[in-house]
C-alpha cells in the first residue's frame, strides 16, 4: 500500500499552508482565520484565530459554527491520505463533542486519520482552547469517491 498523498492534494494542502490559495480565501470568509501549521500523511495541525463574527453575546463560540469548522478540519485531514488525483470525498458522519466553551482569541487544532480504508476514511480532531485544554473532539467519517 502506498503512503504518498497525491500530487493534486499535496498541492492543495501546501497552498493552504502557504496561505494564498482559494481555500484560504473561502475559509477566511466563511469560517474564520485559519493557519495550517503542518501536515503529513494522516495528520494536520492548525491554528484558528477566533474573531467576533462567530462569538455569541456571552463571548462563547456558537456550537453550530464549531461543527462547520469541524467538517472543514476533518476534510483537510482526510485529504492527506488521498493517493490518486481523481479521488474526492464527502462527509458521511460528523459527531462533535463539546467539553468546555471555545472563546476568543484562538483554538489549536490537531486532526488525525484513525483509519483509511478503500471506501471510508475515519478522522478524529481535537480543538484546544487558549489555555491548552480540550474543548471539542470531533469524529468524522468521509466516503471516498473517484471523479472522471
Amino acid at each position: 500500500m502506498t503512503r504518498t498523498t497525491s500530487a493534486r492534494h499535496t498541492d492543495i494542502l501546501n497552498g493552504y499552508k502557504e496561505g494564498g490559495s482559494r481555500f484560504n480565501d473561502w475559509a477566511r470568509e466563511k469560517l474564520g482565520e485559519f493557519t495550517l501549521l503542518d501536515w503529513s500523511w494522516g495528520h494536520i495541525k492548525m491554528r484558528w484565530e477566533i474573531d467576533d463574527r462567530f462569538v455569541m453575546p456571552d463571548g462563547v463560540m456558537f456550537g453550530g459554527h464549531i461543527a462547520s469548522v469541524a467538517d472543514h478540519v476533518a476534510g483537510l485531514a482526510a485529504m492527506t491520505v488521498l493517493t490518486a488525483d481523481k479521488e474526492r470525498f464527502r462527509t458521511s458522519r460528523l459527531e462533535t463533542n463539546y467539553f468546555r466553551p471555545l472563546t476568543m482569541p484562538l483554538a489549536m487544532i490537531e486532526g488525525r486519520v484513525v483509519n483509511a480504508a478503500k471506501t471510508l476514511i475515519h478522522v478524529e480532531a481535537d480543538f484546544k482552547n487558549a489555555q491548552e485544554k480540550l474543548a471539542v473532539r470531533v469524529n468524522a467519517v468521509q466516503v471516498r469517491r473517484m471523479t472522471g
